[in-house]
């Protein structure tokens, strides 16, 4: 009977067990969260013709690119790329997953466009401010001549004959609207003033710029302003020689010539290189084209600091004003891509 009523039990006891194995089998285990998935940031790739260390043209990409990598954004950078050897390096960065490329130059429109089409799912910028676009390329301003009118005005102010010098590497739209601002800046101040231009037909040959720089000289100038690294740096060196002041060619050229550069069109790419990937991460890139000036942060005037004690009050304020009034859409500088006809 021990026997019987044991295994009787024990009988009982397992079925029990059984039973609660199989409710406890039927309840859902807790649902694990799942990680957030990251946001992809893309990756964006700059070349440029020139070094990154030259206080202006090269300089303002390599800083855009950085702002962008500060920003937890995958970033390369290619320096001193000759033009011609754009399309070697701009497939090399679309193999590599590469979403967003920018060639920061006017000459490498042609290798940009070509490779844009081997590569249509990649976005691909160019320098040209010519509204010269496709689907999956960008064109974008530069629109210095903002900055050139306020620096006008200050020229109006310090050169003392009124004759002003506008240096280009070549006489296209960017270059001329530069030197119009320039002088429409300064005549409202000093209606006499007069400008001189030259087109020294190459960006990056400092020493035909300087030779360009004291011909116009010679002729009167004693306040530069420049379209290109080669005439700036040129100008630059004649005005050591010469004496007069000269403008800093998008970036703070101060330390290329402390006694003579007087102020600086400046230019944060920052803005222009965050909206290209945000319209490249949502889908939203198709042949735009960047229009970003003083409004926006991305053209400024930068002030030489050693010098600014040499800016009477005048034409200081009457400068800021201008600023101030471009700034704030109150007043628009006159854009005048050409010479008339």
């Amino acid at each position: 009977m021990v026997t019987k009523k044991f295994f009787f039990v024990f009988s009982i006891m397992l079925v029990v067990t059984l039973l609660l194995t199989a409710c406890g089998a039927a309840t859902p285990a807790p649902t694990a969260v799942p990680a957030p998935t990251a946001v992809p940031m893309g990756k964006f790739a700059v070349l440029t013709s020139g070094p990154k260390e030259d206080h202006s043209w090269n300089e303002a990409a390599y800083n855009g690119a950085m702002a962008l990598k500060a920003k937890g954004i995958e970033v390369a950078f290619s320096e001193r790329i000759a033009e011609g050897d754009e399309m070697r390096i701009l497939r090399e960065y679309a193999s590599q997953g590469y979403t967003m490329i920018v060639a920061n130059s006017f000459g490498y429109q042609d290798g940009v466009f070509k490779v844009a089409a081997e590569f249509p799912n990649v976005n691909f910028a160019w320098a040209g401010g010519i509204k010269h676009t496709a689907k999956n390329v960008a064109d974008y301003d530069q629109p210095f001549y903002q900055a050139a009118y306020p620096i006008g005005v200050l020229a109006g102010y310090m050169s003392k004959n009124g004759v002003l010098g506008a240096l280009y590497g070549f006489d296209i739209p960017v270059c001329h609207s530069m030197g119009e601002a320039f002088l429409a800046g300064a005549k409202s101040v000093n209606p006499n003033a007069k400008l001189i231009t030259t087109a020294v037909g190459v960006w990056e040959d400092v020493a035909a710029a300087k030779e360009a720089a004291l011909a116009q000289a010679d002729a009167g100038v004693t306040f530069w302003i420049e379209c290109g690294e080669g005439p700036a740096l040129g100008a630059i060196e004649a005005a050591k020689e010469r004496g007069g002041y000269t403008t800093g060619y998008v970036g703070d050229m101060s330390v290329n010539g402390p006694d003579v550069v007087l102020g600086n069109v400046y230019w944060n790419l920052e803005p222009l290189f965050s909206k290209m990937m945000e319209q490249t991460m949502d889908k939203s890139f198709d042949n735009p084209f960047y229009a970003m000036g003083m409004k926006e942060g991305s053209v400024q005037v930068v002030l030489n600091k050693g010098l600014a004690s040499k800016i009477p009050a005048d034409a200081m304020t009457a400068m800021n004003k201008a600023i101030a009034d471009i700034q704030s859409g109150a007043f628009v500088v006159p854009y005048v891509a050409a010479a008339p006809k």
